[in-house]
């Protein structure tokens, strides 16, 4: 299965609410008493006691609080067109899936012992070739066994701890013999594309500029009932490769 790239060459590699009320409290009174004793005296008390009381409270509380809670875009996850934008994403023109500063992958969560990747076409002479038009998102992490200086190019991110891919995921795991000018390995991989219904979810008829030709996107059936996004032609045989759902 061919996930990585390796350079053939002795030179490395983002509660409104207003309320209003209102209370007006008015009262009045007048209280008028006279008292006569038997005695024969006659005591006239008067109390005029006029109490007004006009208690107008005016609350007024406006509050405009505008929360605005913009979820993950699955345009920017794992499957989603990328690119590269410095000097650090390609090495002799070939691209290095996990170099640089990635453009486009925002939404893709972390995962551990994964690293961030924009896969991206390559059609030269210097490493495999690759069919990942407009760039791919995606969670990936290698191993490799062999020849020192080859593997201190091909290896990145820690393959044994990178066991799953975020849910509604598949990790791709594929193993394939590398032959360089360097010397000779064996290169593990492990790669994260969304799952899918139809191949309508996949980016298909996109036009890849490195290979000028239409994408090959499709929705895998390879490994039914498991199915993926991907180009077929970056894995090789079904017997080449496994598929894990999460």
């Amino acid at each position: 299965m061919k996930h990585y790239t390796i350079l053939i060459l002795l030179a490395g590699f983002a509660f409104g609410a207003t309320a209003c009320g209102d209370d007006d409290d008015s009262d009045a009174g007048t209280d008028a008493d006279t008292d006569t004793d038997t005695d024969g005296d006659t005591d006239t008390d008067t109390d005029s006691d006029t109490d007004s009381d006009t208690d107008s409270d005016t609350d007024s509380d406006s509050d405009t609080d505008s929360d605005t809670d913009s979820d993950t875009d699955a345009d920017d996850g794992i499957g989603s067109a990328c690119e590269c934008v410095d000097p650090g994403c390609a090495q002799g023109g070939v691209p290095k899936p996990t170099g640089g500063t990635i453009v486009g992958c925002e939404g893709v969560p972390s995962e551990t012992g994964a690293l961030l990747a924009c896969l991206r076409s390559y059609s030269g002479m210097l490493a495999n070739h690759m069919w990942f038009a407009n760039g791919y998102c995606s969670l990936m992490s290698t191993s490799c066994t062999g020849d020192p200086d080859v593997c201190a190019l091909a290896e990145f991110g820690d393959y044994a701890a990178n066991t799953s891919c975020p849910s509604g995921h598949v990790q791709i795991r594929g193993e394939e013999d590398v032959s360089t000018m360097l010397g000779d390995a064996v290169v593990l991989s492990r790669v994260c594309a969304p799952v899918c219904n139809d191949d309508s979810d996949c980016r298909v008829g996109e036009n890849d500029p490195v290979w000028s030709e239409t994408t090959q996107y499709k929705c895998i059936l390879d490994k039914d009932p498991i199915k993926f996004c991907y180009d077929p032609r970056n894995l090789g045989a079904p017997a080449d490769y496994e598929v894990e759902e999460f």
